[in-house]
């Protein structure tokens, strides 16, 4: 038997790891194609690239490997039924559920392993990711220059008319004159007819022009480093409208803010829910109750203040306006106008509590939004990995009977069941924000929904009743003029 488990186990590990690959190929490319904008288009190396990659291959992952854990055990355990394997070991006295069990093995060692990724490596992956993008968004495009094009960066605008390449003689003279920023340049291009504009100063506005100069970036400044030749000097002072200086220069340099070109990641201690660990969130609520709780409280003692100003209110019983007050209703020794200031104050006091009890019902509702978002994804971080065992439950049954072992059938029943699944789970996720249904239901409904699925699959594959009626199915395609003469060899 031990032997049976082990060539049954074998069968699973190819099929797994080629859907492992191939849905994580499907999921990478949706991502890059999603933020392609914002990956490569801001001039970012090709380790900060990777590194945004991997970090982001961890959510792909934990959505991965469910799915390819349905198609490997369809595909092995259609391949068993295609090859009559199946037949075989029934005949030999061994129970579709020992046939099924190494399988069930499997899934629960995934799902462990998940879970453990889930909790632990998942939501520090998904930190650092949204750190990097923060980065990444706020970095501006590297600058490259395009002749008679306005540029602005910060309050600096500039347009360059031609732009030269120099010859390899010309920029070893160049290299002595520049300064030590232009060292490391490979290769420099010769500006002509700058014009820049400088409006750094409220006060003043300055105006640059240049027959020729160079630009680098110089990342130990932070600055966009202008060495301008041959050019004039104009400045204006707004509050001076009198005067205006105008000088020449043969050389000057211009030192332009630049923070955003370079990647700076920002340490943050804020992490929103899917970058927090079960523990992490577990405290999280446990914090959100003790707020209820206390606002409650609060509720409470203005709900008895309230009664109070009723209760003097009611002394006045039959006055439904301040005119109506007449002396019967007035005690002795006590005036109309005290009655009316009493009258009029209670009914303040009273408006006032009102007003902060619907506040802070508004703010408990808030609290318990705030817990089912965190339950919802505590909940999560366990029901999506336990998927292993209800796929095992579905594939290894509907491999059974569908007596095909073809990658194409595999996904194909695959993709339908996980698209139900994945269904179940956003639309449960969406109730629980509402505070429809509870966390714990709509995170593990579509476990349990499957999962009877999958149990009832396995009855009938022990009673070798047949799921899909492939001669309906040939008839079908049959319409659609789908040749089926590869499907009848297959099933003969």
């Amino acid at each position: 038997m031990k032997k049976l488990n082990i060539y049954i186990i074998k069968e699973h590990i190819a099929p797994f790891l080629f859907a492992l690959s191939v849905i994580m190929f499907i999921l990478l490319m949706n991502f890059l194609v999603k933020h392609i904008d914002e990956i490569f288009g801001k001039g970012l190396g090709f380790i900060i690239i990777f590194k945004l990659i991997v970090l982001n291959l961890s959510w792909m992952l934990a959505l991965a490997v469910p799915m390819a854990t349905l198609v490997a055990v369809l595909m092995a355990y259609g391949r068993f039924s295609a090859d009559n394997e199946i037949t075989i070991l029934k005949s030999s006295g061994i129970s579709i559920f020992k046939i099924i069990r190494p399988s069930l093995y499997l899934g629960v060692i995934l799902t462990v392993i998940m879970i453990y990724f889930s909790d632990q490596i998942l939501p520090e992956s998904n930190h650092q990711a949204k750190k990097t993008f923060r980065a990444v968004r706020e970095k501006k495009p590297t600058l490259q220059l395009e002749e008679h094009i306005f540029y602005e960066i910060q309050r600096y605008n500039f347009l360059v008319d031609n732009i030269e390449k120099p010859l390899p003689d010309e920029w070893l003279d160049l290299s002595s004159m520049l300064g030590p920023e232009y060292n490391n340049q490979e290769t420099l291009d010769r500006l002509k007819n700058i014009s820049l504009f400088d409006r750094s100063d409220p006060k003043k506005l300055v105006t640059i022009i240049a027959d020729e100069g160079y630009m680098v970036y110089s990342p130990a400044r932070r600055r966009l480093i202008f060495t301008l030749y041959n050019g004039e000097f104009h400045e204006y002072d707004n509050e001076k409208a009198d005067e205006y200086q105008r000088s020449y220069f043969n050389k000057h340099t211009v030192y332009i803010p630049a923070e955003d070109f370079e990647l700076e990641e920002k340490n943050s201690d804020y992490r929103s829910d899917r970058e927090m660990n079960i523990k992490m969130m577990t405290e999280k609520v446990d914090e959100y109750k003790k707020r209820i709780q206390s606002e409650q409280k609060k509720v409470s003692r203005l709900m008895n203040d309230n009664f109070i100003q009723i209760d003097k209110l009611l002394a006045a019983k039959g006055v439904s306006k301040i005119s109506q007050i007449s002396d019967s209703l007035i005690s002795s020794g006590i005036s109309k106008q005290k009655w009316i200031a009493a009258m009029n104050k209670a009914s303040r006091i009273a408006e006032r509590n009102l007003q902060q009890m619907k506040t802070k019902t508004a703010l408990i509702n808030q609290q318990k939004k705030n817990i089912n978002r965190y339950e919802v994804e505590i909940y999560k971080k366990i029901s999506i990995p336990f998927a292993s065992i209800v796929f095992v439950l579905i594939g290894a049954p509907l491999g059974v009977m569908s007596r095909k072992g073809s990658m194409g059938v595999a996904i194909s029943i695959s993709i339908g069941f996980f698209l139900l699944y994945w269904a179940f789970l956003i639309g449960g996720e969406d109730l629980a924000d509402r505070r429809f249904v509870t966390p714990f239901l709509a995170m593990w409904s579509p476990n349990i929904i499957v999962g009877i699925g999958g149990l009832y699959l396995s009855w009938r594959a022990v009673k070798e009743v047949s799921f899909i009626n492939w001669d309906r199915l040939r008839k079908f395609t049959k319409i659609f003029g789908a040749d089926t003469t590869t499907q009848e060899q297959a099933d003969n």
